[in-house]
């Protein structure tokens, strides 16, 4: 018997599917012409062979270190539902010079980073880190300082304090970033393993068409 939440997710999916008729579909034109910038929630694009409706769009916005000021720099974080499998994909896009679009492979635990003596990483030496612009280690490979900063993360018209500790693979040109989620005196802290996608790699298919 296949588990309840599973049918759920197929029944939903199916009638995702059963949105995109051929009037809701864009043009060859059109596809052509938008980028990830243009989609909205409830808009579908594909990527390396999998279908994508657009669930959630949420902001992050660069800030003072002590979140006084705000400034203008964005990262637009597009939260959404693969039709093929049923997963939930996170894709992000900002403009640094040109258009830069990322995938989220995969959320990992401190326990599975290292220093380049092999020696464990934890929250209390992220400070460190940033000020010698050291490396860290992940599944054998090394990832070298790339940027600290903080940001203003808005999702359903509520904002968070989130700081963000990035590094690169420059071999692989995958990246780690540690958000520390502020509230209050309590921090909280989520990694994410991403890669850079090639923008014209996304293809928005229908503007509207499905549902979410």
């Amino acid at each position: 018997m296949i588990p309840v939440s599973e049918q759920k997710s197929f029944e939903q999916r199916f009638s995702i599917i059963r949105t995109l008729a051929p009037d809701n579909m864009l043009s060859k034109e059109e596809q052509a012409r938008l980028t990830i910038m243009d989609a909205g929630v409830g808009d579908v694009f594909t990527c390396f062979g999998s279908t994508y409706i657009v669930q959630e769009i949420n902001k992050y916005q660069e800030a003072s270190e002590d979140y006084s000021k705000l400034k203008d720099y964005f990262v637009t974080e597009l939260t959404c539902l693969c039709l093929e499998t049923g997963a939930v994909g996170h894709f992000e896009w900002e403009i640094d010079d040109e258009l830069a679009v990322c995938i989220t492979l995969d959320q990992i635990k401190f326990k599975r980073l290292a220093d380049e003596e092999g020696q464990p990483i934890d929250e209390d030496d992220l400070d460190q880190i940033v000020e010698d612009e050291d490396t860290i280690v992940y599944a054998g490979e090394t990832f070298d300082y790339d940027d600290d900063w903080a940001a203003v993360y808005r999702r359903n018209g509520k904002e968070e304090k989130v700081y963000m500790y990035e590094f690169v693979n420059n071999r692989s040109s995958l990246f780690i970033t540690i958000e520390e989620w502020q509230d209050g005196d309590k921090e909280e802290y989520r990694i994410y393993i991403s890669k850079p996608v090639n923008p014209l790699e996304l293809v928005l298919i229908s503007k509207g068409g499905g549902k979410t």
